[in-house]
């Protein structure tokens, strides 16, 4: 019985679960594959073992090719690679299918490892610890990094909250969104694509068509103290790394990484090709951003990580961070500086008053009347504001500040937005109006609001073609206090967060597709597997007018072969031209027992 034959019989047997898994493991879910035989050709095509075969350790490739493992006491890795069809049970031994032996046993000719290296070669030695000197200032070092890291994920998700950031086909964010980024983060534009990775890795951002938005999630994670935000960071980056990969790095963790790491995961992983070694450059890269790796070696956070819990990392981290802090100094020129990192919930509170204009160990916020008019809009009052910062700020309101807030009060509600029904797509959408109109008539010519076509319809109103939320937000960031109002006219708050689920790992819809296809195909297990392969043989020998060797049972259970040329099937039976005889015969379908091509003429 071939390996196609085989293969394709037990694929029947498997649950539409199973076999799901099974085709986004192996990259088929987009195949067009019209039956069993033709998945199981796809499975155990050279080009697709290898792909599969490359995300095997060294030791269950070795098990791999080497078989004879008893199914009792396979490791769970062999396990999975026989659920990868890879292996095959044969009477409770794994044995590898003949197309995987074959591709294992081509490894030396693509400079891989042959069946016996992948035994015998030992792995890379590991080099010494690192001396008390060479890991002096390691936690202090990777504490700063992790302090850097966590502030920087902060403000990047509270960045695309306001506003989504484009992603560009060919990958990464767009320049202009980087750029921004960057601004709210404080960090180089060309570290933009790194902090993202790592905000999504931890469920903080997530990708819908062609932007990247903050999670709902990300608002909870924003108010966790600064060491369990950077523990959640972390404990994500470990696992999102192979389970096998973390026991390495937990084995490893008081040896230098870097290129001994490398080659040690390049042994372990011999078919990992280029693909590994960007992983490994990926995940070392994340390391030392998030502090769980310093210059080469495991600071005591990360090996509490990677060999505890994360609550262990945090315990390691906590005292090394800067401690956060609930008061603040309010400035005459209307900024507020914070000595340290504010307490999660005084920074959101704030963050509704002020606009943060840097943010670090000590981070600064600027009141402006926009701002004030934007927690008014929110909700706040007067005295609810000067309440906040009474309470956090111990040197009191300065008068600069008072004045603000009391004139902002007073002004609330002075300038208002609203909606309009158009009748057709050149009618105005949106409104300004204000009994103030000197002030219509310094936003009219405002060179910052020009793109919103404001023009007089009377006296005392702008209109615009762009919808309510555009004119809006754009009067609040060119510093207008401006108030959105309702049909009745009563004030509504906007809210400028923008939030997307992350998508969860759901069955593949397009596999589901597939195997509802598969088991449509007309092919019942067991026996009718066996002749729907040998008359799919034959389909095949007829359509290419290929020679191939056909035994036959006959009446008295003896087996006769004939080497012919097949040229049609139909009412069960096969004809084709008898190659040694130079007849033609009729051979009836369901005494065939074996087709077999037939050895090339010499």
């Amino acid at each position: 019985m071939s390996d196609t034959l085989a293969l394709a019989s037990r694929l029947q047997t498997e649950s539409d679960a199973a076999l799901i898994s099974l085709l986004e493991s192996r990259h088929l879910s987009g195949r067009d594959l019209r039956d069993f035989f033709d998945l199981a050709d796809a499975l155990l095509r050279p080009e697709s073992v290898m792909d599969a075969l490359a995300h095997l350790d060294r030791p269950t490739l070795t098990l791999v090719a080497e078989g004879g493992t008893p199914v009792a006491a396979a490791s769970p890795a062999l396990l999975s690679a026989s659920r990868a069809m890879l292996v095959a049970d044969v009477d409770g031994i794994l044995q590898p299918y003949d197309s995987v032996r074959a591709v294992l046993e081509g490894w030396p000719a693509a400079g891989l490892p042959s069946v016996a290296d992948l035994a015998s070669v030992r792995a890379p030695s590991s080099p010494p610890a690192p001396s008390p000197t060479e890991r002096s200032g390691t936690d202090r070092i990777a504490a700063e990094s992790a302090f850097e890291t966590a502030i920087a994920v902060t403000e990047l998700t509270n960045a695309l909250a306001t506003s989504p950031a484009r992603e560009l086909a060919k990958g990464g964010l767009a320049v202009p969104d980087a750029k921004r980024l960057a601004a709210a983060t404080g960090q180089p534009p060309e570290t933009m694509n790194v902090i993202l990775r790592v905000a999504r890795i931890a469920g903080l951002a997530a990708r819908e068509d062609s932007s990247w938005f903050a999670t709902p999630f990300s608002r909870e994670w924003m108010l966790l103290p600064l060491a369990e935000r950077w523990g959640h960071l972390a404990s994500a980056w470990l696992n999102a790394l192979d389970e096998n990969v973390r026991e390495v790095l937990c084995r490893r963790v008081h040896s230098a990484w870097g290129d001994n790491l490398t080659e040690y995961l390049q042994w372990l992983y011999p078919a990992g090709g280029d693909g590994l070694s960007r992983q490994i450059a990926q995940f070392t890269a994340d390391a030392e951003r998030l502090g769980i790796v310093t210059a080469g070696f495991a600071s005591s956070a990360g090996t509490a990580l990677l060999c505890e819990d994360e609550a262990a990392a945090i315990r390691s981290v906590e005292p090394l961070l800067p401690p956060e802090v609930d008061t603040v100094y309010l400035q005459h020129d209307l900024t507020i500086v914070a000595p340290g990192p504010l307490k999660p919930e005084i920074d959101a509170t704030l963050r509704q008053l002020a606009q943060v204009e840097s943010h670090s160990i000590a981070s600064s916020y600027r009141i402006s009347q926009a701002s004030i008019a934007r927690a008014l809009s929110a909700g706040f009052t007067a005295a609810s504001i000067r309440s906040f910062l009474s309470g956090i700020a111990p040197g009191g309101i300065p008068q600069p500040l008072e004045y603000l807030i009391a004139e902002s009060s007073a002004r609330y509600g002075l300038l208002r937005a609203g909606s309009l029904e158009p009748l057709d797509a050149e009618q105005p959408r949106s409104f300004v109006r204000s009994d103030d109109v000197a002030l219509l008539h310094t936003i009219a010519v405002d060179a910052n609001l020009v793109s919103l076509e404001l023009v007089f319809d009377g006296a005392s109103r702008l209109t615009s073609r762009y919808d309510l939320d555009t004119v809006y937000w754009m009067l609040i960031d060119a510093r207008y206090p401006v108030i959105a109002e309702g049909p009745g006219g009563n004030p509504v708050a906007l809210n400028r967060v923008q939030v997307v689920e992350p998508r969860r790992k759901v069955t593949n819809e397009v596999a589901e597709q597939l195997v509802n296809r598969l088991r449509g195909s007309g092919v019942r297990p067991g026996a009718d597997t066996a002749e729907a392969w040998l008359v799919r043989q034959l389909d095949v020998a007829v359509k290419g007018k290929t020679p191939v060797i056909v035994t036959v049972r006959l009446p008295n259970g003896s087996e006769v072969s004939f080497p012919v040329v097949p040229t049609s099937i139909g009412s069960g039976r096969m004809r084709g031209t008898d190659q040694k005889a130079g007849v033609e015969r009729t051979l009836p379908l369901a005494s065939i027992t074996q087709v077999q091509l037939a050895p090339a003429a010499s």
